[in-house]
């Protein structure tokens, strides 16, 4: 008898077997490949649909099922995985698989097995006879934890969803797991085609885990209502999902059996989170610990260490070649240093691996050599070398190899030294260096001979001896030779001139030129070639430039005294006899975005390629553009008078302020919302900045580069941005600004512990906020709270009566301009 809407007879099997084998062919050549096709949608639940019994399915799958060769034949998925003595199914649930596996012609047909999890306890999920079968099961369709008019977006609520994906992955063994309804009142979008709190839910796994990875061990429940579970892709890569449906918070240590870590980034959803961000959180060799807020589901993605160890060099020669795309490539600080990727200067692809913060010359960068480099065989060894924010004009690098001889001592060998020529990258390289007998514990090294500069290294890679791996030249050049025809005589005097007039051709032209040192071509230089020329003098006088001592907070201090609370009168005005800067907007091509990205260039009056500036990044709010904070934006800012007027009077330097359109979404040109998505793509800026703007103002303009000479300040989500790029990019930024900062600094980037700096610090921090600002209300008071606790120098710039605009931000501007480049 028929339990359901329909029943084919058996005498109708073969024909039904032909449908769904018609079917998959259907497809098929309508470019859609089905990965396989289930013998029956909920059969056990059938009143709208057809009815099977299990023994009807069972023998429909050993009788038939090898017919249906054109994809996959999938089990019948229950509607329930109920218990087989569930006494309200007597004929479905786990009782269709069961059939099958005592079945063996029914189980070789039987491809991949399938079921819903309506109203599945956890308890039930486990189905040890199943899992252990050698095939895949598949959870095709749920919905939790109801149905309810308008549930999709209630909170806690949701964290069901999450904890039904955990037990259907660890408890149930499961390889898919599939959503009902997507756009419904209670599905993971809404009516409107919005995500939900139910979809961000489900996000926390199926925006990481993807297709192919596998799960791993984990230690499953460390605490009450505390629920982890771990998934592999690549080599490199692991995924945890840690859910804490408890009403407090808990602190989980993560460790990783057998393997370092090279990064982590997590990914929260709460209460009032959505996928929120936390990019490079510390962890500290194969370990991390991670705060579990309340009621609330984190994804960790953890890069793993390159651990790759090649006992045979590639089709290329290579053991190993270390491009800094992704991660550190298993490279580890060296002393005092900071590692960080970074897109400013790569000598190929897209990053470089910055080594900053050094104290000595041996500070830098170094890797471990694994089991294929063994002692007494040689190797070709290969890295690129570069360093930019210097006041020397050339730099000696060292490739060495640091290792224990046989006796347990620590020993250095030189493999490579060369002069780098600031801005150019040079190549240490040895195709044929040995590695000396009873050698172990062996690490390549890069470092100077001498000083602390910053420095980069690309192009890493060890190679079976003899290998030609090619990289950029050694560039050598001689003081006074200015033309570099071999001699230094008049010619080189008009070059000379010529270049500090006009511009130099090149970097070495100029290098050549600036014979004092001092790091700029003047009239000194000028003086010094005529007279080496004439005899007078046989060598070049190196200028004693004296750098200066000032600390963070001793110039703070000093600032701080000088601060107005409002803009003085008249620095507003368009005064006459005065001069002021030019504006010109460029394009470019972001990468990061994918789309072209426009940026507005306030250059100073009486603009030279023969002198360099300093720049300040000047950043918009939230909706606003690259033009915002300009007369097209905002004609009552007034910025291009009050800096052309700083400038003219003596009080601000000459320097460039770039204007940058700072969202930097990769699926879409403006924002569209005030929520985390867009969020998000204010936070991704940091990227387009380092990456893409400040290489774009090095190749266009004449600029001095370094932290010395580079600020940044910002308005509202640009001020919220300012902040977020100046503590984590300390290398950089040497003056550091927000107007009226958004919230989300301290939930969404950095904790409000960490808001501080570890060892570089600007020499300006200044934060200015109005009494009567009813946007972000007290949000800039409280980042002066964080900074204060945290012993953080920095200044607090509080303007009565200033508001969320033109009277904060004015203010701001003129006592910021008039701040930097001075310490």
């Amino acid at each position: 008898g028929s339990n359901g809407k329909l029943h084919i007879p058996k005498s109708n099997y073969a024909a039904y077997a032909q449908h769904l084998n018609d079917f998959g062919t259907y497809m098929k050549n309508n470019n859609v490949d089905l990965y396989a096709i289930s013998v029956q949608n909920e059969p056990d639940y059938a009143s709208e649909w057809t009815y099977w019994s299990t023994d009807e399915t069972t023998d429909f799958i050993a009788n038939y099922g090898d017919k249906i060769t054109s994809t996959r034949l999938m089990s019948p998925e229950s509607f329930q995985y109920a218990p087989e003595n569930a006494s309200w199914v007597p004929d479905g649930g786990k009782k269709f698989y069961k059939k099958i596996l005592n079945n063996q012609k029914a189980f070789e047909n039987c491809d991949v097995f399938g079921t819903h999890f309506y109203g599945t306890q956890r308890a039930w999920m486990d189905f040890p006879e199943l899992e252990n079968c050698g095939k895949e099961i598949w959870m095709t369709e749920v919905y939790v934890p109801n149905s309810d008019q308008d549930s999709a977006n209630r909170y806690p609520e949701a964290l069901d969803v999450s904890e039904n994906i955990h037990n259907a992955m660890v408890v149930g063994n499961m390889s898919a797991y599939t959503w009902w309804y997507i756009r419904r009142h209670y599905g993971l979008m809404t009516e409107d085609g919005k995500i939900s709190k139910r979809g961000y839910c489900m996000a926390q796994y199926s925006k990481y885990v993807r297709p192919g990875d596998v799960r791993i061990e984990a230690t499953e429940q460390p605490a009450d209502n505390v629920y982890i579970s771990a998934y592999k892709g690549d080599d490199n890569q692991i995924n945890i999902v840690a859910i804490n449906k408890g009403s407090t918070g808990y602190t989980q240590e993560f460790e990783i059996d057998s393997s370092n870590i090279s990064d982590v980034d997590r990914y929260r959803t709460s209460a009032n989170e959505n996928l929120a961000a936390t990019l490079d959180m510390e962890y500290s060799g194969n370990s991390f610990f991670a705060q579990l807020p309340a009621e609330s589901v984190s994804t960790f993605v953890v890069t793993l260490s390159d651990g790759t160890d090649n006992t045979e060099p590639d089709e290329n020669g290579y053991y190993f070649h270390d491009t800094f795309e992704e991660n550190e490539c298993s490279w580890e600080q060296r002393g005092s240093v900071k590692l960080d990727m970074s897109g400013r200067s790569p000598y190929e692809g897209t990053n470089a691996l910055l080594i900053s913060e050094r104290t000595a010359a041996w500070n830098g960068v170094q890797k471990k050599l694994g089991s294929s480099f063994k002692a007494g065989n040689e190797y070709s060894f290969s890295v690129d070398v570069l360093y930019l924010d210097s006041e020397n004009t050339s730099q000696k690098f060292a490739l060495t190899l640091q290792y224990k001889d046989s006796a347990g001592e620590t020993k250095y060998a030189n493999i490579d030294t060369k002069t780098a020529v600031k801005g150019k990258y040079v190549q240490l390289s040895n195709k044929n260096y040995k590695i000396p007998e009873g050698a172990s514990d062996i690490y390549l090294v890069v470092e100077t001979l001498d000083g602390s500069d910053n420095f980069y290294i690309d192009e890493a890679v060890g190679a079976a001896a003899g290998t030609v791996i090619n990289g950029p030249a050694e560039i050598k050049f001689t003081y006074g030779d200015v033309n570099s025809d071999g001699n230094i005589d008049c010619f080189d005097v008009s070059a000379a001139k010529y270049g500090m007039i006009k511009g130099f051709s090149g970097n070495i032209s100029e290098y050549a030129a600036d014979v004092n040192q001092n790091g700029a071509v003047d009239s000194d230089d000028i003086k010094q070639l005529k007279a080496y020329i004439m005899g007078q003098i046989s060598e070049f006088k190196i200028s004693e430039t004296e750098k200066s001592a000032v600390t963070p907070a001793e110039y703070m201090k000093k600032v701080s005294a000088s601060i107005t609370e409002n803009e003085a009168a008249g620095s507003t005005d368009e005064k006459s006899g005065v001069s002021y800067g030019t504006f010109e907007k460029k394009t470019f091509y972001s990468d990061v975005c994918g789309r072209n990205k426009n940026i507005n260039v306030l250059l100073p009056a009486g603009y030279s390629q023969s002198k360099k500036y300093p720049v300040l990044y000047a950043l918009h709010g939230y909706w606003g553009n690259e033009d915002s904070l300009l007369d097209a934006g905002d004609a009552s800012l007034r910025l291009r008078q009050i800096i052309g007027n700083a400038i003219a009077s003596g009080d601000a330097e000459d320097m460039i302020v770039v204007f940058p359109d700072i969202y930097a979404s990769a699926t879409q040109d403006k924002c569209d919302g005030l929520n985390d998505k867009n969020n998000a793509a204010y936070d991704n800026f940091i990227n387009v900045l380092t990456k893409e703007i400040m290489p774009y103002m090095e190749q266009n303009y004449s600029i001095k580069t370094g932290r010395d000479n580079t600020a940044i300040t910002g308005f509202s989500m640009g001020g919220r941005e300012s902040l977020y790029i100046g503590f984590s990019r300390p290398d950089l930024f040497g003056y550091v600004g927000a107007m009226c900062p958004a919230p989300g600094l301290t939930t969404d980037l950095i904790k409000s512990e960490n808001l501080k700096f570890s060892n570089t610090e600007p020499y300006l921090l200044m934060v200015s906020a109005g009494s009567d600002d009813q946007v972000v209300f007290s949000t800039p008071s409280g980042y002066n709270d964080n900074l204060n606790s945290n012993n953080v120098n920095h200044i607090w710039h509080y303007v009565t009566g200033g508001d969320h605009g033109g009277k904060t931000i004015r203010p701001h501007m003129y006592n910021f301009v008039r701040s930097i480049f001075k310490a």
